[in-house]
């Protein structure tokens, strides 16, 4: 019997579930990254956008597919298997003499596994070799303790073997990769960043990273202050037998609350994307930190005052459709709004006009996104990919109270 059908005999069904999820929790993961790629670069070209995808893909299936998935019926697999660590600094000598080809593949495998995260640190991250081998050294460690100790616990034997070689051929692998990413600095090197720019033609993976990082500011803004709402409430009020609370000499609905926490959403929505930007030039807290702005052009006086009408009542009928969970609608609306932007590369609110100057500045090509570097406008090639994942990362969870009932 091979070594792939007996892995996947032993672990069944748990690898399949593995496999199916890894490309789906990757691309999820890669959100914070791309912001920092704004925040850094002000730009996000379409070689960073894959190379975070798989970045974290590499990750998450290094930290997958070394402790997950778990032996089935685990009384009989910890009765069966009795696994020692391996504390021999020199093993490995041992094991290439006796093991041949096979060691030497081994211990190949176990550094190339580490090469990308090297090369993630230093050319993605822009980290020296101290910190490379350090993080390398680190992140073998908790693999192989994670090992060692069946998941910290959750298994109640140890399922893979702690072996110290691993940390040092995973150490090394770090460092090899750190030596790739410094070649390719050589041969294409970093671009220089303008710190005060402000990208005012933001392509639509901009905005979807942006846009998911103030949902997230909206969300902590209301979300704490409605638990504590219903806490209160119900920690106060008197429940009656028909299903009302008692408060004082009021008779209160439980869904009076829900509009309570509905309201606390909505304000909780206008102050970080409507006063915020309006007051910041069109920079959100998350524009702030990618450096954009949601305004095009200049625009002042009626077609400003346009400009947030149309853009609050399409994100924010969106985000009120979420709050009280009409998901079918709020997703459709989403959808719509990102089809939008893909085919006519801007927004429904972009068409607003703005000043006569601003005007014949983007009729001369100043301002244009192109000019901007950023190069999902030029290709976008997970452009649907990214709205994708941006519409599950920015989706408001149900309201405290719903929770609550439930």
């Amino acid at each position: 019997m091979s070594i792939v059908t007996l892995y996947a005999k032993t672990f069944g069904t748990p690898l399949l579930i593995a496999l199916l999820l890894w490309p789906f929790i990757s691309a999820f993961l890669t959100l914070p990254i791309l912001a920092l790629l704004y925040h850094h670069e002000h730009r996000l070209r379409l070689a960073s956008t894959i190379g975070s995808y798989l970045s974290v893909l590499y990750v998450a299936g290094l930290l997958t597919f070394t402790q997950y998935p778990m032996p089935d019926e685990p009384d009989r697999y910890c009765a069966t298997h009795h696994l020692s660590p391996q504390l021999n600094l020199l093993e490995f000598i041992q094991d290439v003499a006796t093991g041949g080809v096979s060691a030497v593949m081994q211990l190949l495998l176990n550094i190339v596994l580490f090469m990308p995260l090297g090369f993630l640190l230093m050319r993605f991250l822009r980290r020296n070799i101290g910190h490379t081998v350090i993080v390398g050294f680190l992140l073998s460690l908790a693999i192989e303790l994670t090992q060692l100790s069946g998941f910290w616990g959750i298994y109640p034997c140890s399922y893979r073997q702690f072996d110290v070689d691993d940390l040092l051929t995973n150490t090394l692998g770090a460092l090899v990769g750190y030596s790739i990413a410094k070649l390719c600095d050589r041969r294409w090197p970093p671009k220089p960043v303008d710190r005060a720019e402000i990208n005012h033609r933001p392509g639509i993976v901009h905005r979807g990273v942006t846009f998911a990082i103030d949902m997230i500011m909206v969300i902590l803004g209301y979300y704490p202050l409605g638990i504590i709402v219903v806490w209160l409430f119900h920690a106060i009020a008197k429940p009656l037998p028909d299903g009302t609370f008692q408060l004082a000499s009021a008779v209160i609905h439980v869904e009076s609350l829900n509009t309570i926490v509905t309201v606390l959403g909505m304000a909780s929505f206008l102050i970080f994307e409507l006063w915020i930007p309006a007051t910041h030039r069109g920079q959100t807290l998350g524009g702030m930190f990618t450096h954009m702005s949601m305004e095009t052009r200049e625009r002042h006086g009626w077609q400003r005052v346009l400009f947030y009408t149309i853009r609050t009542t399409i994100i924010g009928g969106w985000f009120l459709l979420t709050l009280l969970q009409k998901d079918t609608h709020s997703g459709l609306l989403i959808i719509a709004v990102a089809v939008f932007a893909l085919i006519f590369k801007q927004m429904p609110w972009d068409y607003v006009p703005g000043d006569a100057e601003s005007e014949r500045a983007d009729a001369d090509g100043v301002g244009d996104a192109s000019d901007a570097g950023d190069a999902e406008d030029a290709g976008d090639a997970d452009g649907a990919a990214v709205t994708a994942l941006t519409e599950n990362a920015v989706n408001a969870p149900a309201s405290p109270i719903s929770q609550n009932r439930q």
